[in-house]
């Protein structure tokens, strides 16, 4: 992530570059406490790495989640006030570097899981190099953040004002360092972009991996240990006598013991024994500043920005993408800049070292004050940074610019200008404490991004007002009241609200702002259909329809349209074959098109005729669409679904929409009462049953997941009942029972929790393909449960059970590992996760039965096929032939 190389360029010259600080122990904390913005994703991805938690069985959630608690506690113990800042939605210029993320980690990363063999995939060195993030760890950690500083529990009093979670409005990196100028702080990542970014007040870059901590045990005498005054000196614990009787002579060794008993550790989490009342803990880390990184390549500290486009970062291409280019116009639209810029015998360091020269010598020859006759061999005068961008781009071009065709250079000009923009830092106003305005810490409400996204479109119709009518369906026969006159303003200001304390999803703002969706991959059958269609398509269409009529969603033109299309456009592009998926018609969108516009036609034309005297209106074709990025076989596909109109997804859940009483137009469904809301939530998922009613929080999730994958699995086996393999993708009542006693439940006591989990952490526990993708089902229903609830904005009514979740023990249960006396499963969440589900599951597999033996010879039992008996011969085959002829 990042400058590509700027990383491995900063170690290289990290005695020059960087200066370190050491926070000891003892210090007077509440007066001279350090503040440290924390990039979120840098944090997750760190303390996965340090804690080398195993991945492969769909996340250890529980243990992350107290490793989180147990950074946090080290952290604020040394010394630090911190601000966790998180992504917020992709810029579009981003798309590519997280396709290939995306591709290289979740896709290609599965497929080769799914392509190695059992015992070969079992090893830990493959394990390693195959590495996922499991999909709930953002989730986690922020629910883990969020908890600590906004709880009233007085255990967690310690971290009130010590603990801050932001989300930005986009990129989190900016955010992060203009949050880190306003508080005089330092920003604490694993992202080069920080010594890159620069605002003022902004203290320096820490790179997470390169924290050490040091914990030194306090060692004190007791008094029937001190003697005369030589044992004092020698400073020996005991009389150490040797096998002969004598009395062994010790030197001074105060420094030796003092060695002895301090532990040194790398990284985030602190030493294993380093938290207890004995022992003392110092916090040292280096800091790199874009001063001194300037200062190093000499060249002003405002051009970092350009030097980072020309190297190579997150908007400019994938460093490691390595798919040959044929041309220039290619690598402009689909592959990185670099490949134009370096020969491939280039270092990464090289590569810095080449454009900070190239770049200084612009400035040079530019501005070089030699007189007339030096303006006179420059043919062109350097007056804007654009045109420093466009010297920049024909010095280093590998080949002739005059290779070019025509606009290909202004091409390259441009790409490298917008992603030297995505470093811009706006000037902050106010003060260094608090919020700049309401609605964002660091932006007034004007110039806040989040909030002109929220608002962008004027009120429109959620739906046409033949649905308009209040009957005795209304819910609750209740009338909606808002407290503003624009329904959707009001909307707007609740997500905004709502995703400022963590309870939306940014993956949910990806919807607003590009019209996009990014469902989170994990470990996966590649052979089978990816389960964010076949588990959840079916309810993002709920949360796409609902916030279009909610806040309004971005309208798409048609040359934008084509152009996305035209993305994955390749002549050589190797097509998947794919479950139920018939072949690849070109012409398919063509057609598409075309029957879009003959029913538009249709509708105009009913529509006149209504004019003229039809009373009954016809609604025009649902026409917007989201683009889904999902695996498709073995490659991410953007795939554009429909936008189904919020009053068909409500009629087909029997449920109306009631009127404020003041205005004629519906309102949106967020702002309807909270029991309509959960019925929506419910009945989306199927299983709006009285025993589910009851349910709150956490368990509440779980059970719909549990209920959601189960109703799926089943449903697509009934569409294709001569499918053999969709009817083995049910689910069986022991895999459901097995997924309940994988969650952890606080009710249990933490110190049960701990020694279960303890246990179960070193058995070897074997992976089977079948349980790799129940875990993928289970997670992407818990993700888009999490969805749906946040649209509908009820996410403390149904919160996210996962950090409670360990994918060991659900392997471990399945494979018989783990002993059933030690699972514990909640019989009443059994018995609501089966209710009317009854012939929903697949039947249990039956053990293979033993051939039995006689007690006497040992042969075999003959057995007589009926034809043979009635004919009076022996069955038998080949061997009673023998056995005849030998009678």
């Amino acid at each position: 992530m990042g400058v590509h190389g700027l990383t491995t360029y900063l170690r290289e010259n990290r005695t020059a570059l960087a200066r370190t600080i050491e926070l000891p122990s003892g210090r007077n904390l509440e007066s001279e406490r350090i503040r440290v913005v924390v990039d979120g994703w840098s944090f997750i991805y760190e303390l996965v790495r340090c804690a080398d938690l195993p991945w492969v069985y769909g996340g250890e959630y529980d243990i992350f989640a107290r490793l989180v608690e147990r950074v946090i506690d080290a952290w604020i113990d040394a010394g630090l006030q911190l601000y966790f800042v998180f992504d917020g939605p992709y810029p579009e210029i981003k798309f590519p570097t997280v396709i290939s993320r995306i591709t290289k980690t979740s896709i290609q990363g599965g497929l080769l899981f799914f392509r190695t063999s059992t015992a070969a995939r079992a090893m830990p060195h493959f394990l390693n190099e195959t590495r996922m993030l499991p999909p709930h760890a953002y989730s986690v950690c922020v629910r883990t953040l969020v908890d600590l500083a906004s709880s009233s529990d007085p255990a967690y009093h310690k971290y009130n004002r010590l603990v801050e979670v932001h989300f930005a409005d986009e990129e989190g990196d900016p955010y992060a360092v203009a949050l880190a100028g306003r508080l005089r702080a330092y920003v604490a990542g694993r992202d080069s972009d920080f010594v890159v970014l620069n605002a003022e007040g902004y203290r320096g870059y820490i790179p997470l991996d390169e924290m050490l901590w040091t914990a030194t045990s306090v060692y004190t005498a007791s008094a029937s240990e001190v003697g005369s005054v030589y044992s004092s000196m020698d400073g020996d614990v005991g009389d150490d006598v040797d096998s002969d009787g004598f009395k062994v002579v010790h030197k001074p060794k105060g420094r030796k013991r003092a060695a002895l008993h301090r532990r040194t550790g790398t990284g985030l989490v602190p030493p294993d024994d380093a938290l207890g009342p004995e022992s003392d803990l110092t916090l040292s880390f280096a800091v790199y500043t874009p001063i001194a990184l300037a200062d190093r390549l000499q060249i002003p500290v405002s051009l970092l920005p350009l030097l980072g486009a020309l190297v190579g970062n997150d908007f400019t291409g994938a460093p490691d993408d390595t798919t040959p280019s044929k041309s220039t116009s290619l690598i402009l639209r689909k592959h990185n800049l670099q490949r134009l810029f370096f020969d491939r015998t280039l270092t990464l360091s090289q590569r810095i070292v080449r454009v900070a020269t190239t770049l200084r010598s612009i400035l040079t020859t530019a501005f070089a004050a030699s007189g007339v006759a030096q303006k006179r061999r420059n043919q062109k005068q350097i007056g804007s940074v654009m045109e420093l961008i466009d010297a920049a781009v024909g010095a280093l071009l590998v080949r002739s610019p005059d290779s070019l065709a025509t606009g290909e250079r202004a091409a390259i000009v441009e790409r490298i200008a917008d992603a030297t923009l995505q470093y811009a830092i706006p000037p902050q106003d106010g003060a260094e404490e608090g919020w700049v305005s309401d609605v964002c810490p660091i932006h007034t409400r004007d110039a806040c991004p989040l909030f002109a996204l929220l608002s962008h479109s004027p009120p429109e119709q959620p739906f046409p007002p033949e649905e308009d009518a209040i009957g005795d369906d209304a819910p609750n026969g209740m009338l909606i009241d808002a407290d503003e006159a624009d329904p959707r303003a009001r909307v707007a200001s609740l997500y905004v609200d709502a995703y400022r304390r963590g309870a939306l999803d940014p993956h949910v703002l990806d919807i607003l702002s590009s019209g996009t969706c990014w469902p989170r991959l994990f470990l996966e059958d590649p052979d089978k259909e990816t389960v964010a269609k076949s588990i959840g398509r079916p309810i993002r269409e709920w949360c796409y329809a609902l916030l279009e009529s909610g806040v309004g969603l971005l309208e798409k033109s048609a040359p934008e349209a084509a152009d996305e299309s035209g993305e994955d456009d390749d002549e050589d592009e190797l097509v998947d074959v794919e479950e139920d998926d018939g072949d690849v018609d070109p012409l398919a969108p063509l057609r598409g098109a075309l029957k879009q516009l003959g029913e538009t036609q249709e509708a105009a034309d009913d529509h006149g005729d209504t004019a003229n005297g039809d009373d009954s209106p016809v609604p025009t074709p649902r026409s917007q669409t989201i683009t889904e990025y999902v695996r498709r076989g073995t490659r991410l596909a953007a795939e554009e679904v429909l936008i189904p109109y919020m009053r068909d997804l409500l009629n087909s859940i029997s449920i109306s929409a009631p009127m404020h009483q003041e205005h004629s137009d519906p309102w949106p469904v967020q702002l309807w009462p909270g029991d309509t809301r959960v019925s929506i939530l419910l009945r989306a998922f199927s299983s709006d049953i009285s025993s589910v009613r009851t349910l709150r929080g956490p368990h509440l999730a779980l059970v719909l997941a549990l209920r959601w994958v189960v109703f799926r699995m089943h449903a697509r086996a009934a569409e294709t009942s001569a499918s053999k393999e969709r009817g083995q993708e049910r689910w069986r009542r022991s895999e459901v029972r097995a997924a309940l006693g994988s969650f952890i439940w606080p009710l249990s006591g933490a110190g049960d929790t701990a020694t279960d989990i303890d246990d179960f952490s070193s058995l070897q526990i074997t992976i089977h393909e079948r349980n790799i993708q129940l875990v993928a089902q289970l997670s992407m229903a818990l993700e888009v449960v999490g969805n749906l609830s946040e649209v509908l904005l009820l996410s403390d009514y149904c919160s996210n059970p996962m950090r409670y979740f360990s994918g060991m023990r659900f392997h471990g249960i399945l494979t018989k590992s783990i002993p059933a006396e030690s699972i514990r499963i909640d019989g009443d969440l059994w018995e609501t996760c089966v209710e009317g589900l009854e012939d929903s599951f697949m039947e249990e597999q039956r053990p293979k039965a033993k051939k039995e033996r006689k007690k006497g010879g040992g042969q075999p039992m003959p057995t007589h096929s009926p034809k043979a008996h009635m004919n009076g011969h022996r069955g038998g085959g080949l061997y009673a032939m023998l056995g005849q002829l030998g009678d």
